[in-house]
């Protein structure tokens, strides 16, 4: 999922089917609400990927939100605490990952979440608020300083955004709603309590504002950087952390073709540090300073210049594909599984290339078979798109080196395939 900037474009939530919400630049993850009943019980076992190493890695698991009344599909949740200046802290389950967006956004009103006074960011003495953009909504929240903790990794006195945040003034009218879609920034909005991005960014350049308090407070645009401290933006918490900062790994065990009851996968923290991040074996992507490369599947014309890697898109998204079958809600829908083969291609160095292979199929009957895993899910986008969101994460292991690191496969943004 993305924020509406100019730095990516992703998606964060199904407004097809389930309902997704597409994201325009910063990113995050989500899922949507779907006609079909929760599941009650799994047909087809779990499938899950064992951690190796609890200092540096952090289980994900695709399963169903019992705090959802709506099917979560192929949702990444992991566990995020998160602590005030006197090491008081609370544990916040059911938070999104998202590699399509940067930093921790946590819904204001998780239980016990205002008992820690997190203290507001201010510039110019006035609080600071950002509006998360997307192409189907926006989030509106307030930034606080918080120390975040992901197994033994900690990122201390970050910025961070608590959605619907009470202590804000109104929602800017005009430039925060400018999307014309609703407000996402609640439980059912975002289907989890946050959305932790861990994207190739170390800062979301989503709008901020600043804001007074008490009676006729009001909002304005902040500044631009560098006039508005890049310290006082929403951070990405691997970009903070003492070690382990250069970017992680997202992998996720294979599922079958009608998909799985629930997955369980691992993030794990920096890269070529450790015996359990190494990138040994993948394909590297440099990406433009955007985050994009170009793909290219075989037997369609043309090519997809804005293409990414996304675990808060929770179907593919892909621009129309000839001689592939769609429903009225625009999701591909062959009554056979169909294989597709690609290419990715980086923008900035032509020669790395990476293979893709994935597939789509009509999930509807499996969705009813109460599946949540699924890797062949997909809908169309907007010309010259190509989302490679949570289904594909099924059976690869995805790198994310972050702009301004480097390792040894190259200089951050960069992808690495395997």
């Amino acid at each position: 999922m993305t924020p509406c900037s100019p730095w990516a474009l992703s998606l964060l939530t199904v407004i097809f089917f389930p309902l997704f919400l597409l994201s325009c630049g910063g990113g995050g993850g989500g899922g949507g609400g779907s006609s079909a009943a929760p599941p009650s019980a799994a047909t087809n076992a779990a499938v899950s990927l064992p951690l190796t190493n609890t200092n540096n890695q952090i289980p994900v698991v695709v399963e169903q939100n019992p705090a959802i009344s709506s099917v979560t599909l192929n949702l990444p949740y992991v566990t995020v605490t998160v602590c005030n200046k006197s090491s008081t802290c609370l544990s916040i389950d059911h938070v999104i990952v998202d590699t399509g967006s940067y930093g921790l956004r946590v819904l204001a009103s998780f239980p016990g979440l205002s008992g820690l006074g997190l203290a507001p960011v201010t510039y110019g003495g006035l609080r600071v608020g950002e509006c998360s953009q997307f192409i189907d909504g926006f989030m509106w929240g307030g930034v606080y300083s918080a120390t975040v903790k992901l197994a033994g990794e900690v990122a201390t006195s970050i910025p961070i955004q608590l959605i619907s945040d009470p202590n804000l003034p109104n929602i800017p009218s005009t430039s925060c709603t400018s999307t014309g879609g609703p407000n996402n920034g609640t439980l059912s909005g975002i289907e989890g309590n946050g959305l932790l991005g861990v994207g190739l960014l170390a800062q979301d350049p989503s709008p901020y504002y600043t804001c007074t308090t008490g009676s006729g407070s009001f909002c304005t645009p902040a500044p631009t950087p560098p006039t508005f401290p890049i310290t006082s933006e929403v951070t990405n918490p691997v970009a903070a952390f003492g070690t382990d900062n250069n970017g992680v790994i997202l992998q996720m065990p294979a599922v079958g073709i009608h998909g799985q009851s629930s997955a369980t996968g691992v993030l794990t923290f920096g890269i070529d540090n450790n015996a359990d991040n190494q990138l040994s074996g993948s394909s590297i992507i440099p990406t433009s300073s955007n985050t994009y490369f170009s793909a290219s599947i075989t037997g369609q014309t043309g090519t997809y210049p804005t293409s990414f890697f996304d675990s808060g898109s929770n179907f593919y998204f892909i621009s129309p594909l000839s001689g592939i079958s769609t429903n009225s809600s625009g999701n591909y829908n062959p009554s056979t599984y169909t294989s597709l083969t690609g290419t990715a291609t980086s923008l900035t160095t032509p020669s790395s290339t990476a293979p893709l292979s994935f597939g789509l199929f009509d999930i509807t009957a499996d969705l009813n078979s109460n599946n949540l895993a699924f890797n062949d899910n997909g809908s169309t986008t907007t010309s010259g798109t190509a989302d490679f969101g949570m289904p594909y994460y099924y059976g690869h292991s995805i790198g994310f080196v972050l702009s301004g690191q480097t390792v040894s496969e190259g200089a951050g943004p960069l992808y690495a395939i395997k």
